[in-house]
């Protein structure tokens, strides 16, 4: 719980450093936001299929009023096949572009660099490397968002190879009270899925 604690704390500090003052865009969507949440994902192709879950926590804010930052930290373990368990430790940070394409909608494009340390069978490998999003936000109503998104990543490790592939997002967030969104989605690809339930705190 310190961890989970300490985390979220460096990860509020560093982007309420650079946030845009008011951090809600011209069509209503909040993006000054720090949050914990649980995630979950499922392998389901390959040799080692599995299921993994944990913590998460992260931030975004914006920087310029069309320029935003993000960044994350999960921590989810699971047992996939002869690997038995696996310990993951996942760090992203990057920076997206937003802008309008309608009163209550924003296109986002960001790029993000990623790095994954899994452990197994008491060895440990990082894969880093990059993705890149195009997503569409949308205030559907007065305290509900809907979002639709596409991402392709590319990782390696000189080790143990590398890893690929595009993934499709679907999600949504509540806001339950003036300053707490609750926000949910759901991400597949062709050899799995998953899931990230959190709460997050506008500033």
């Amino acid at each position: 719980m310190k961890k989970i604690a300490l985390v979220l704390a460096l990860v509020g500090l560093t982007t309420s450093a650079f946030a845009l003052e008011s951090g809600i865009s011209e069509t209503g969507l909040s993006y000054n936001e720090v949050g914990v949440g649980y995630v979950s994902s499922t392998t389901n192709s390959g040799d080692f299929p599995g299921t993994s879950s944990g913590f998460n926590v992260g931030g975004q804010a914006l920087i310029t009023k069309n320029i935003f930052g993000f960044g994350s930290y999960a921590a989810p373990s699971g047992t996939y096949g002869a690997l038995g368990n696996v310990d993951t430790s996942d760090y992203q940070a990057g920076l997206g572009l937003r802008t309008a394409v309608a009163n209550n909608v924003d296109i986002n494009l960001s790029a993000t660099y990623l790095n994954t340390k899994n452990s197994f069978l008491g060895i440990s490998g990082i894969y880093t490397g990059y993705a890149t999003s195009a997503s569409l936000r949308a205030l559907v109503a007065p305290k509900l968002e809907a979002n639709l998104g596409i991402s392709y990543y590319d990782t390696k490790n000189e080790r143990l190879g590398s890893s690929s592939g595009t993934q499709y997002r679907i999600g949504t967030g509540y806001q339950f009270a003036e300053k707490i969104m609750g926000r949910a989605s759901y991400v597949t690809e062709s050899g799995g899925n998953g899931y990230s339930v959190s709460l997050s705190y506008k500033f």
